[in-house]
């Protein structure tokens, strides 16, 4: 007998055994597509939270203020001359709320010249322009501000003006331009869900001259930490440091022990589904045992009959843990699409 034969034979014992081929097979698809699903969706929130810390740069050093006090310009020109130092932003940020829209927004107040470094590099606007260093009542809305979240509808539109309520106190702002959708932001408030107004002008009505936020941009990455320190060591303990790369490996460090403990958990049915094909091929040796027998009346060697049942075992791997990728590849899209309708953005 041939391998042609022995594999010949061994599918036709298979598919006499339909339904317990079947739910064999699906149990080895299952096993499979869990830990393709999971492990492809940890990789994806990895990429996703990575390509948000990108867009700061590694040089990124987020200085903000602890408790009450604010950081003072003497405070900026000091850190903007430590050794290392090639860029320093301040701004000024509060929680607000967009009256007749129910909109919770963040407040800040940045230079002009500097917005576009606080945003990666790029002001990509959808709508309207960028406004100016002037102390005036202008402001540059984000995305999830100017479109309903539910609807996709605009709700804010150049030109129009709003009212913003901080605390017990209500500002008006006219809307000169609408940005685009940049995403989550994890060490500064979300682009999207921010109202940007000139520095200026937000020191003039607050009265207050100070800043809750620092961003400085190291020379090279090389010295983010002796700048880090510098600056630990210049505020004590009146401003909390985080560098990026330092949030970078705390996210990967948990993402990798999560991700380890997601595939052992979907690791268990993939063992049990192992388990039950040996279990199966067991059964269906002893149900055969007259059958085996005259096989080897007919001249079959010992090995063959074990080849035989081998290659039935091989053959449900095999078609399980295809099936089993491939499921595992179309929920693992699935679920990115679920999670992108879920936080992306409305179509306006």
């Amino acid at each position: 007998m041939n391998i042609y034969d022995v594999l010949r034979l061994a599918w036709k014992q298979l598919t006499q055994r339909r339904l317990r081929t079947v739910l064999t097979i699906l149990a080895v698809a299952v096993g499979v597509m869990v830990i393709i699903a999971l492990s492809s969706h940890a990789r994806g929130i990895y990429v996703s939270f990575i390509a948000n810390f990108e867009r700061l740069g590694p040089t990124t050093i987020i200085v903000s203020s602890a408790g009450t006090r604010l950081l003072s310009d003497v405070d900026v020109y000091r850190i903007s001359e430590l050794s290392g130092v090639s860029t320093v932003i301040p701004m000024r940020t509060l929680s607000s709320n967009v009256e007749g829209l129910n909109i919770r927004a963040t407040l800040v107040g940045v230079r002009a010249s500097e917005l576009k470094e606080l945003l990666g590099g790029n002001v990509d606007l959808l709508k309207g322009d960028l406004f100016t260093d002037s102390p005036l009542p202008i402001a540059l809305v984000g995305y999830n501000v100017a479109y309903d979240q539910s609807s996709g509808n605009e709700v804010v539109d150049v030109g129009q003006t709003i009212a913003v309520r901080v605390g017990t106190r209500t500002y008006i702002f006219s809307v000169v331009g609408i940005l685009n959708y940049y995403g989550s932001s994890y060490l500064l408030s979300s682009p999207d869900d921010s109202i940007y107004i000139p520095l200026d002008y937000f020191r003039m009505v607050s009265g207050a001259q100070g800043y809750s936020v620092v961003m400085v941009k190291a020379s090279d990455v090389n010295v983010v930490s002796d700048v880090a320190d510098s600056i630990r060591t210049l505020l004590g303990a009146r401003a909390r440091i985080t560098t990026v790369q330092s949030v970078i490996n705390t996210f990967t460090t948990i993402l990798n022990q999560m991700n380890l403990l997601l595939v052992s958990i979907a690791s268990t049915s993939f063992i049990a589904a192992g388990l039950g094909t040996f279990n199966i091929m067991m059964i269906s040796v002893l149900e055969r045992v007259r059958e085996i027998g005259l096989l080897k009346a007919l001249g079959m060697s010992d090995f063959t009959v074990l080849l035989l049942y081998l290659i039935q075992g091989l053959l449900i791997g095999l078609i399980g843990g295809l099936s089993g990728f491939g499921l595992g590849v179309g929920l693992s899209q699935a679920l990115t699409h679920i999670f992108s309708l879920t936080i992306g953005p409305r179509n306006p």
